[in-house]
């Protein structure tokens, strides 16, 4: 699974190595952030798999403390794309279907790929150009380093989203900023299925390299290539979860 630094500073190891979930939380930056911390690194871990209901009473139970705390933390990880809310069924950690995913994942690698060649054949990928994209990848590379889920995730939309930019076409990304939350999704689900066959800069780093080469056609079929790669890992993954 990708590195994550989702824990709050209360986690026990059990004798065999497993981390148990705290009773409380240790010296939290905030009792809302401490609830956000614990929530998200419990579904991470896999405690609660996608499409599971959140109970509020028993995390506000668990953690000692109010039912409006863990309400207020499971809105904000609704924003950040972890849980989905619905009225008078209360939370539930964000779920995507195969279909859905192959949408996603196919409308991304034909846009983002025909905006690279497009930038890319019309000269736009200059030196500005080409320090913007690095500075996006070493923003990944900062968040993988501090061991952030939700800077990590962040990170990647906007690496390719940066990269998607050079083509200077705004109906094409507007396209791309549409189907953002939809991208997000999917992302953080990589993440909790643990579907990634690489460290995030690792599976950019060859993309980036080829833009940088100058070689169109090397620098779309990576792009095509590493977006596809993720479709794949992370369908297998959902066959695995339901294989029905």
């Amino acid at each position: 699974m990708s590195p994550t630094s989702l824990g709050p500073d209360g986690v026990q190891a059990d004798s065999d190595g497993s981390r148990t979930r705290p009773r409380g939380l240790a010296r939290p930056k905030t009792l809302t952030h401490a609830v956000i911390d614990h929530i998200a690194e419990a579904v991470i871990r896999g405690e609660y798999p996608p499409g599971s209901q959140l109970p509020e009473v028993t995390l506000a139970a668990e953690l000692n403390t109010a039912r409006g705390t863990v309400r207020e933390a499971l809105r904000a990880l609704q924003d950040r794309g972890l849980v989905e809310i619905h009225p008078h069924r209360g939370a539930f950690v964000q779920s995507i279907g195969e279909k859905r995913v192959r949408e996603v994942f196919n409308l991304r690698a034909l846009l983002e790929c025909y905006a690279l060649r497009t930038a890319m054949t019309r000269g736009h990928v200059d030196e500005a150009a080409l320090g913007t994209i690095r500075a996006a990848f070493a923003e990944l590379e900062d968040a993988y380093r501090r061991r952030d889920l939700f800077a990590v995730v962040d990170a990647d939309i906007e690496l390719h989203y940066v990269i998607a930019s050079t083509c200077r076409e705004d109906l094409l990304l507007d396209h791309l900023k549409s189907i953002q939350m939809e991208t997000r999704r999917v992302i953080i689900l990589t993440k909790v299925l643990d579907s990634d066959a690489k460290a995030e800069p690792d599976s950019h780093r060859p993309v980036i390299e080829a833009i940088e080469s100058g070689d169109v056609e090397l620098a779309v079929s990576r792009l095509d290539d590493h977006i596809c790669q993720s479709r794949e890992q992370l369908l297998v993954r959902l066959q695995e979860r339901d294989p029905s």
